[in-house]
């Protein structure tokens, strides 16, 4: 979707919401994943590790704002390397607005600390980590 079309469609919403909440400034953003096996997302993945998560007090904006995980690698599958330490977000799988905080349909997949088997790639711009798609986090200790 072009930004023209975003602010249209944005701008249509505020109208008919009675501009509850809205501004033709915030800028969103759909996307509409592919549902991958575990294997595939390993093949997407640029980094897969299982990792010990816990929660931070931190956040990043990234096409919304997400609340960053830190996570201490215990096992390297693809790229990374024992006991290194990286910031992970858990993306998506609804449309996000910059700036304000993004939602999950069933939860963040990642607010309960364990160990996980992520799959993950970049976020544009050198941020932190987040899963290639939603939902490429499996709980290995629950």
């Amino acid at each position: 979707m072009t930004w023209g079309k975003t602010a249209l469609a944005i701008g249509i919403v505020c109208a008919i919401g009675a501009g509850a909440g809205c501004s033709v400034a915030a800028v969103g953003r759909c996307v509409d994943y592919v549902s991958m096996t575990p294997a595939e997302q390993a093949r997407q993945a640029t980094l897969v590790v299982d990792a010990d998560v816990r929660s931070t007090d931190r956040t990043v904006e990234a096409s919304g704002r997400y609340h960053v995980y830190e996570a201490t690698v215990t096992a390297s599958r693809k790229g990374g390397k024992l006991h290194d330490r990286i910031d992970v977000i858990a993306t998506s799988d609804q449309c996000t607005t910059s700036g304000q905080p993004v939602e999950y349909v069933d939860g963040d997949p990642l607010a309960e600390p364990g160990s996980y088997r992520l799959s993950l790639t970049r976020v544009r711009g050198g941020g932190p980590w987040q899963l290639v798609v939603p939902g490429a986090a499996e709980r290995l200790d629950g």
